[in-house]
């Protein structure tokens, strides 16, 4: 990530007009999840706040890019209903190339923080208290012993004289610096102690576990930012250390984030009881709940409107505590909606629990999620939510529930059908493969968006012969049947299937919008020659070759952008004040 760090930088660059050597004058912020760019240019205050603005929002277009780019390269089973607010401050120690703790000893003058103010952005300078990385490349740039020299960088809070700061630096041997982050003493203390924990495991987050709702808020988002981006398994080997009693009164506190109680319902699970259960059944209910206020002697009611953010964690954790019997209670508040008016977010929350029980825990068979996911085969307007699911689970008992779906299907549920056609196309089942000749008839354009959609989709998948996970999970949870064997039984479905789809990919007209009927369409005469498949037409090309050619059209791409962006960016004469036309 830190040569990635550095691209963003010198793209930048780029785009502004600035010379690559003038490495100084643009500086990273590291603090939060937003990545912003300072640039010192020599113009006015005033405008460079417009040209930050604009490169800001095309900068962060592009980091987001690479960002998830990079996490579906590495990307890991984190918590399954948490999502990390920002970078840890181990994650952005770990991107740096030095990081200190520095004590502001002059700050920018108060006039030019101001929002009217002219000039060059504010810079304060600051004394080198500790170093925590690169405490060599810090003394190479004479920031260390008798004689250092103060470090400048960017500040754009009013802090006063003596506040500590954590800040990194890139770039040797004239180092870069962030934006400064303040920081407590006491959080100087937990950042010292982050490069002597374990890179993972449930060691670690025993560590941070400490910090959950500390007093100190900075402390408390990255202990929190360190579960979110923790494996699964890591937070359950973590289960004889935690306290269930303090996790169920922060998930009965409406003050906590929602976020914040989507950990902490995870960790309940874990840990917990069914005494713990009958706690969170209560919420899900509707009954009031009794907090306890901070003295713990004041007990407050607490609507469960309160504490409903979080409501697929909130499943999950009661379904793993109660067990099986406790998706009795899920099917009738959430799924069975005949009759009812349930909102579509608690059903769909309950969906994502679901999938998390099916996937992650072993509290309930699989057999018995099944079994709650077909409820919603009984509401055409939402049963493309699980027919996904019921093929990479190899539930092939609903066929002629699904063809029954195709056929009824009307405007406002007429995007059923593509889920329909591959779940078909996955069944190893003889019958799926008449109910598929007989779906074609019906509308031939669905089927054919679905195969088109299927075609792209065994473009990425692995190569055959590989195993995916999933095979070997499902493999597993059958006995029978071994893993080789379902592996070959993959790799044969997807093989040949991903030729005739291409095949018929590349003879497809215009496709019509999924809101749109197609019964009355005509579509492609069977009995026509099969066009060759596109796969053979690329004159010999492999696989890999063709992906690198999609990335030398993505950068050809990006490099387009870089120039119009640099072109719109550079400031005009007629954009310049009086005063800086002059010089």
């Amino acid at each position: 990530m830190a040569a990635v760090t550095r691209f963003a930088v010198t793209l930048a660059r780029v785009w502004c007009g600035l010379p690559l050597a003038r490495a100084k004058e643009v500086q990273l912020n590291t603090e939060g999840k937003m990545v912003l760019l300072h640039i010192h240019h020599g113009y006015p205050h005033g405008l460079m706040k417009g040209l930050l603005q604009k490169l800001e929002r095309l900068l962060l277009a592009l980091l987001l890019l690479i960002v998830l780019l990079a996490g579906l390269i590495n990307s890991v089973v984190a918590c399954p209903f948490c999502s990390a607010v920002s970078l840890t401050f181990a994650q952005e120690i770990a991107q740096s190339q030095a990081a200190v703790i520095a004590r502001l000893v002059e700050p920018p003058p108060v006039g030019s923080l101001l929002a009217q103010s002219q000039g060059p952005l504010p810079k304060g300078k600051f004394g080198v208290v500790e170093v925590l990385k690169g405490a060599d490349l810090v003394s190479e740039a004479g920031l260390l012993g008798a004689s250092a020299a103060l470090l400048e960088t960017i500040t754009l809070e009013n802090k006063p004289a003596g506040t500590l700061f954590l800040l990194m630096g890139i770039e040797p041997p004239v180092l870069s610096w962030s934006s400064p982050i303040p920081v407590s003493e006491r959080a100087v203390g937990y950042l010292k102690k982050l490069t002597s924990l374990p890179e993972k495991g449930p060691d670690r987050l025993a560590f941070f576990q400490h910090y959950l709702e500390d007093s100190d808020e900075t402390l408390a988002r990255d202990a929190y930012d360190e579960f979110a981006v923790a494996p699964y398994e890591d937070v359950r080997g973590l289960e004889s250390r935690m306290d269930p009693t303090q996790l169920l009164l922060w998930i009965e506190n409406p003050k906590i984030q929602s976020n914040r109680r989507r950990l902490y319902a995870t960790m309940l699970g874990v840990c917990g009881t069914k005494a713990d259960a009958e706690r969170i059944e209560a919420i899900l209910i509707g009954d009031s709940v009794n907090h306890d206020t901070a003295n713990g002697n004041i007990p407050v009611q607490v609507d469960r409107a309160e504490l409903r953010s979080g409501l697929d964690s909130l499943i999950a954790c009661f379904v793993t505590l109660r067990g099986a019997d406790g998706l009795d209670l899920i099917d009738k508040l959430f799924l069975e909606r005949q009759g009812r008016d349930v909102p579509f977010t608690e059903t769909y929350a309950a969906v994502m629990a679901l999938r998390f029980l099916g996937e992650e825990s072993h509290a309930v068979p699989r057999a018995r999620v099944l079994e709650s996911l077909r409820i919603l085969l009984e509401e055409p307007k939402l049963a493309d939510l699980v027919i996904a699911d019921l093929a990479r689970w190899q539930d092939w008992s609903v066929v002629d529930k699904l063809v029954e779906l195709f056929e009824k299907a009307e405007a406002d549920n007429i995007f059923v059908r593509e889920p329909v056609v591959n779940y078909l196309k996955a069944c190893p089942l003889p019958e799926a493969v008449g109910a598929l000749e007989k779906l074609k008839e019906i509308d031939p354009e669905a089927v054919r968006r679905a195969v088109a959609l299927a075609g792209f989709a065994a473009a990425l998948t692995p190569a055959e012969g590989s195993e995916s996970d999933q095979e070997i999970i499902d493999s597993q949870d059958d006995p029978g049947e071994p893993a080789a064997r379902a592996s070959t039984r993959a790799a044969d479905r997807t093989g040949s299937a991903s030729k005739e789809e291409l095949a018929l990919a590349s003879r497809m007209e215009p496709v019509l919008g999924d809101e749109e009927a197609t019964d009355d369409r005509d579509g492609i005469d069977p009995s026509l020659p099969v066009v060759e498949p596109l796969a053979t037409k690329q004159n010999g090309l492999s696989a890999q070759q063709i992906t690198f050619l999609k990335w030398g059209i993505w950068v050809v791409i990006v490099l387009s952008v870089g120039l119009f962006a640099r072109a719109a960016l550079r400031p005009t004469s007629d954009s310049l004040p009086p005063a800086s036309k002059s010089r």
